[in-house]
């Protein structure tokens, strides 16, 4: 299967390691971290999806996840030979509420639960969403005690949110976001349309890049820190229906119209006193979106951290990093 990522670094002699799991809506994620937060290796394969496809049913997700989860244990092998697992954390659910629930989730969490007995090692539960943050936080070497504002972008996520970290991981309460349906929708919606890949987000990103300058972005409605991308969609899915448009000026228009959505809700955050943002989610990997929420940063005095490259999309580091931090207490 060459739809999966991997990184891989030969470690001499045996050392602690901790291991992070996440099964999401489009990857099966394994990630190990060391003492240091340092990433050890790191693998995942995205879930496959029919052409013209626009996702997966949540039984196909646990299919997919079942099968690939012994897949990448097995690349993981070589590591784990010379190292010792000190503790495990697991997504297992989208979002820390009590009503947040996706069956998606628990095939990570029954093997999280089933290595964690097997070796007599911690096991920490987290949400998708934190593990998210966490990937951003990991960069930085540390989670601090105090409050910040977070933006979260993904396939099926546009939140702007408030996160406090506490003694679980992130205590997050939403206060802004997509009143519909969310960036990478859009972006994979208009990607689908113009025959391109799901998810579409990187192929879009790509044909976006060889139109300079940008083409201007459609407004996007905001009211209290809600946004809607349902209009725009509908507005690009009619210009690709009368055909005659570049695809690739249409991707351009796309990537411009969120950014002018994002920006409503940066402008709805800065007015709420934010000063530090921490951006995290698939969409996040976008080099124009990354680029114009930098400028827009800098331009506002507001203390930016992104993920490290390639830790913006799904994957399980922000859960390593977690049980790294938790065990390091004990020390």
């Amino acid at each position: 299967d060459q739809r999966h990522f991997g990184r891989l670094c030969k470690v001499p002699g045996l050392m602690d390691v901790f291991l992070g799991i996440d099964t999401s809506c489009y990857t099966t994620s394994l990630c190990l971290v060391d003492a240091a937060y340092d990433v050890v290796a790191d693998e995942r394969i995205i879930l496959s999806v029919a052409k013209g496809g626009r996702g997966l049913s949540q039984s196909n997700m646990v299919y997919q996840h079942t099968r690939n989860l012994p897949v990448l244990f097995e690349r993981l092998a070589g590591v784990l030979a010379s190292a010792h697992i000190r503790a495990i954390a697991v997504t297992d659910q989208p979002r820390r509420r009590g009503d947040s629930y996706m069956p998606a989730f628990l095939a990570g969490l029954g093997y999280g639960r089933a290595l964690a007995a097997v070796l007599g090692v911690p096991l920490y539960h987290l949400s998708h969403q934190e593990n998210h943050l966490l990937a951003v936080l990991r960069s930085m070497g540390y989670i601090g005690s105090e409050p910040f504002y977070g933006i979260h972008l993904s396939g099926g996520t546009t939140d702007l949110l408030r996160a406090v970290p506490d003694e679980k991981g992130l205590d997050i309460t939403r206060i802004g976001g997509t009143s519909d349906i969310s960036a990478g929708q859009f972006i994979d919606r208009m990607g689908v349309a113009l025959d391109l890949p799901f998810p579409a987000g990187v192929h879009v990103d790509k044909l976006a890049q060889t139109v300079n300058p940008p083409v201007k972005g459609a407004h996007v409605f905001c009211r209290d820190g809600q946004v809607s991308f349902s209009g725009p969609e509908s507005q690009g899915q009619r210009r690709i229906a009368a055909g005659g448009e570049d695809p690739a000026r249409l991707c351009s228009w796309t990537l411009s119209t969120v950014w002018r959505g994002l920006e409503s809700l940066l402008d709805y955050a800065a007015a709420d006193g934010m000063k530090h943002l921490v951006a995290a989610g698939g969409v996040m990997s976008n080099g124009y979106l990354r680029r114009q929420m930098s400028d827009y940063c800098r331009r506002h005095q507001i203390d930016l951290n992104l993920a490290a490259d390639g830790f913006s999309a799904d994957n399980a580091s922000g859960a390593a990093f977690w049980a790294a931090v938790q065990e390091g207490k004990k020390s």
